[in-house]
């Protein structure tokens, strides 16, 4: 195994037993942080990473010294993976990670893990502008390659050939911030309307219970008996169970 991703493997797994000791004995004097994408109901279940539809859907996590940035990614093919384009972009730097800072893991859950890849290779919506990510939402979205394959055919998700209908049934989730070592996931929300960035990109308004964390994660929705992929989760409005996606028009151009 290559020193890079066993030392990476290794802080994982400190971090997991950290957090873990951390919900046992939790401290009462500190309240608990305010979240955006979470309202006075959370109905966020636990949900496990090896079943269908999820197992597609796997942690990213970006490391650049002591920075440390963790989203949500899906597995769309063998050695790809979609997730939000502000998911790659070091702050620090005000550039992107460099492609082998980012990890992607597959049925992740408390520490251990199904698989496990180095990104190496980003690619971006084109219009979108990291520094002005709020007016660039509409092509807020990323494919990354990893250097392993991890889709297997019962891990991979297809995209949706046509745009979400408002009213549509789906389900988000992902490793958000309050619950970074578990897979926890809204499966019972809807998309409640449309909008548009700065630029007329399309967006889709959803009510679906997330925050940090989840950014990247699939929209899914169930076409018969077929799950598919109908958006990019990229951002939560503050103090209410809404959030925005990323509909699928321009990803679906490379595909």
């Amino acid at each position: 195994m290559p020193p890079r991703r066993r030392l990476f493997l290794a802080a994982l797994l400190a971090l997991a037993l950290a957090e873990n000791a951390g919900a046992q004995n939790p401290p009462s004097a500190l309240p608990a942080p305010i979240l955006p994408g979470i309202g006075a109901h959370d109905p966020r279940v636990r949900i496990d990473p090896n079943s269908a539809p999820w197992r597609a859907v796997g942690k990213l996590q970006a490391n650049a010294g002591n920075l440390h940035a963790t989203c949500t990614g899906t597995l769309i093919g063998p050695k790809t993976v979609l997730t939000a384009a502000h998911c790659v972009f070091n702050s620090r730097t005000r550039r992107n990670f460099a492609p082998g800072a980012i990890h992607f893991l597959i049925g992740f859950g408390g520490g251990s893990f199904a698989g496990h890849a180095l990104v190496t290779d980003i690619k971006v919506g084109a219009g979108y502008d990291p520094n002005e990510g709020r007016k660039t939402l509409g092509s807020d979205w990323a494919i990354l390659t990893l250097d392993t394959p991890l889709g297997t055919p019962d891990r991979v998700l297809t995209l949706r050939d046509r745009p979400l209908e408002v009213a549509s049934t789906i389900m988000i989730g992902g490793y958000s911030q309050d619950h970074a070592q578990v897979l926890t996931a809204d499966t019972e929300c809807r998309i409640v309307g449309r909008a548009a960035d700065a630029g007329g990109q399309p967006l889709l308004r959803h009510n679906c219970t997330g925050t940090h964390g989840v950014s990247g994660a699939p929209v899914l929705v169930r076409e018969g008996t077929i799950w598919r992929i109908g958006g990019v989760d990229v951002a939560a409005e503050a103090g209410v169970a809404s959030g925005v996606a990323v509909p699928l028009d321009e990803t679906r151009k490379l595909f």
